[in-house]
């Protein structure tokens, strides 16, 4: 099962390739020969960057997403829209983070997954799917088990209503029968053991109707593969939350804080 920090590295990945084709066209549409020369200004203050590969197909995510926002309104904006060019702004946030080791939790993988997937579908990426299918397994991830709980839960709740009303049942052929059987022989003596039996088969009936909290023991967190004793994993709850004010709206306070470690996607 991968880890959150993997998915997002899959979705920089797919990203990134399903990215270099369309902003190779469209800087060539606009630019002609001179797109290199062009896509090269986006850097000025980007020394990784500043001499970009006249190979687009070594361009990482951290080049094509900037290329973009910096000549959104040269280039970009003729067949995207402004839905686009906010995708862009998210993808360079997520993009830093994942860059200087930040954290991702669930609702982070799955809105990079989404944004993602947005934008490789308006540029119509072939390898689209690819990021879908990483949806569906993130989802199943995260709530299949919780949904195969309360399935068990509930088969749980239906056996012990079938076994109360079959003590029920029991109980009350006993209370019935035994008066009408030993009444005569023993005489008043037999409510004795009529109500002892009535008050067991209610006890029992009590035990199997009342709520009994979920049991967990040892076992191994399905997300960070710790060992953890109760159903939420305290590793994991301790993961950051989304922060929005990661977007980067201006160019040059997104390149100013610009680290470059070896695992860029390509």
């Amino acid at each position: 099962m991968n880890t959150f920090q993997d998915n997002v590295t899959t979705a920089l990945d797919t990203l990134t390739a399903g990215l270099r084709p369309f902003v190779f066209s469209q800087l060539r549409s606009v630019h002609s020969e001179n797109w290199l020369v062009e896509a090269r200004k986006s850097f000025s203050n980007d020394r990784s960057h500043s001499e970009l590969d006249e190979d687009i197909e070594k361009w990482d995510a951290h080049a094509l997403l900037t290329v973009m926002w910096d000549q959104w309104n040269s280039v970009f904006r003729r067949n995207l829209n402004l839905f686009e060019r906010s995708l862009v702004a998210e993808l360079r946030a997520f993009r830093n983070r994942w860059a200087h080791q930040g954290e991702f939790n669930f609702d982070d993988t799955y809105r990079l997954l989404d944004s993602v997937q947005r934008l490789l579908s308006k540029v119509h990426a072939a390898n689209v799917g690819l990021i879908s299918e990483l949806k569906f397994e993130l989802l199943r991830e995260e709530f299949g088990e919780a949904i195969n709980s309360a399935a068990r839960e509930a088969d749980n709740n239906r056996e012990r209503w079938v076994i109360a009303f079959v003590y029920l049942v029991c109980g009350f052929v006993f209370v019935w029968l035994l008066p009408m059987t030993f009444g005569e022989l023993l005489g008043e003596l037999v409510w004795g053991p009529t109500v002892a039996i009535a008050i067991g088969f209610g006890y029992l009936i009590y035990q199997r109707i009342k709520f009994r909290p979920i049991q967990v023991g040892p076992h191994e967190c399905r997300r960070c593969r710790r060992i953890i004793y109760g159903t939420t994993c305290p590793y994991c709850a301790s993961a950051p939350v989304f922060d929005s004010t990661e977007f980067r709206m201006s160019n040059s306070e997104g390149d100013s804080e610009e680290v470059e470690r070896p695992r860029v996607p390509r």
